[in-house]
């Protein structure tokens, strides 16, 4: 895996390195010039404090360097970490870009809720398995979003293991819900629940001034998110969260009901039940999904509770908190889904449960079969086998390697050299 650290100092506009539409037009010189520049925008340099709107300016640009990369290797680095910058105690939050068969890009993201382990330890598995079975779409996997607050609770659940040793599930939720919740929350944070931070539905991130719909900060975890969603175009996104109460785990399409109707619902729809389909196929607990019935067979794709005609009254009860990300992605065209992992713990946690690997590999799974897989009308292998290998796929081969480093030595850029280094070591 090649990696590069990244963090900015100064605030300026940030504009795309590389046309979207035409990177081939460019020519060999100018798609070096143009790799080099993204690169160096990329280079290691000096943390200093910064304000959030240079904050926000500067993950910008990072997300535009990280898609002119994408768009001028075309797998040539079938994955990339990156620093998008770091989180309000200073924790670095990641990217990373796995390069697809399709240019059509797909984000995941998990550690939304610092507390809802279980989720990124989904999104690590995901990332695990895209190292040797290419996806169909080219993804953008943040799996701590928030990782202060992952690291917190995961500093809580060890002392648990430390103090407890093996504990039931319902014990730990006792000593969960007695401590609070920890990890679940930013500690100050101007909005307390970190999925209500977005823009009015249909806008963008103001960078000279990032706060969200209720004129609160925005934190550092959702400026890389918007950053990405805006540099990428993602046609999905799907968020990986946990859920306390175990009949309302699943995965579930959020074309939300403030959202209007129609062909990106219907699709989302589809995409859910299936991906739910098979997620419990292989062993994930989906009973959200079936009515609360472990042993349903009729699937449906609305979160809980959700009710697609919900009355003004309680939209503006709901929209009092702020504009989630499933509010806010289909405002911009953009099918999001929720999976829901049956609670928050990770499958090395304090609570005895010998399945809980297999569960979390299983949503693992079906996330990678179906939402990164190829449409129902598209050549694909079967689900659970391994496509042929094709380049950029697994490891990079060393005439890609090759390739880099040439396309960095034409360049002259010292920050591409670095990443030259980090591909001929494979990183």
């Amino acid at each position: 895996m090649a990696r590069l650290q990244t963090a900015g100092t100064a605030a300026r506009q940030p504009t795309p390195l590389v046309d979207a539409s035409r990177p081939a037009l460019l020519g060999a010189q100018g798609r070096n010039r143009a790799f080099a520049a993204a690169l160096g925008r990329l280079a290691p340099v000096q943390r200093t404090p910064l304000t959030p709107a240079q904050q926000a300016t500067n993950m910008q640009e990072r997300a535009n360097a990280l898609r002119a990369i994408q768009l001028l290797t075309l797998g040539l680095i079938p994955d990339l970490e990156v620093e998008m910058g770091v989180d309000t105690l200073g924790e670095p939050i990641r990217a990373h870009l796995v390069a697809g068969q399709s240019t059509e890009v797909a984000m995941v993201v998990a550690g939304v809720h610092g507390s809802e382990q279980s989720g990124v330890e989904v999104a690590e598995r995901l990332l695990v398995q895209l190292q040797t079975q290419r996806p169909f779409l080219t993804v953008v996997v943040v799996p701590r979003l928030f990782p202060d607050n992952v690291a917190g609770r995961a500093a809580w659940d060890a002392k648990i293991a430390k103090e407890q040793g093996k504990v039931l599930a319902k014990k730990y939720r006792e000593l969960r819900d007695k401590a609070g919740d920890p990890g679940r929350v930013t500690p100050g944070a101007a909005t307390k629940d970190p999925n209500r931070q977005f823009p009015e539905l249909g806008k963008d991130l103001d960078l000279a001034n990032p706060v969200d719909a209720k004129g609160k900060r925005v934190e550092p975890g959702n400026l890389a998110l918007m950053a990405l969603i805006k540099a990428f175009s993602p046609k999905r996104i799907v968020s990986i969260h946990a859920q306390k109460d175990l009949d309302k785990a699943g995965v579930f399409a959020d074309p939300h009901p403030s959202v209007a109707s129609g062909p990106l619902a219907t699709e989302a729809d589809q995409l859910a039940i299936e991906t739910a389909k098979r997620a419990k196929t292989l062993g994930a607990r989906v009973a959200g999904n079936t009515g609360g019935k472990a042993s349903g067979t009729t699937f449906g794709s609305l979160y809980p509770g959700q009710d697609p005609k919900l009355s003004k009254k309680q939209m503006e009860v709901e929209n009092a908190r702020g504009r989630s990300l499933g509010q806010w992605g289909p405002s911009k065209g953009i099918a999001v889904f929720t999976v829901e992992c049956s609670e928050q713990y990770r499958s090395n946690s304090a609570v005895d449960d010998p399945n809980r690997a297999v569960e979390l590999e299983a949503l693992a799974t079906a996330i990678r079969e179906i939402m990164l897989g190829p449409p129902a009308t598209a050549p694909s292998t079967a689900p659970g086998t391994q496509a042929p290998a094709t380049p950029g796929s697994g490891a990079p081969a060393p005439v890609q390697r090759l390739m880099v480093a040439r396309i960095a030595a034409e360049a002259g850029n010292r920050a591409a050299h670095v990443a030259a280094d980090h591909l001929r070591g494979g990183h």
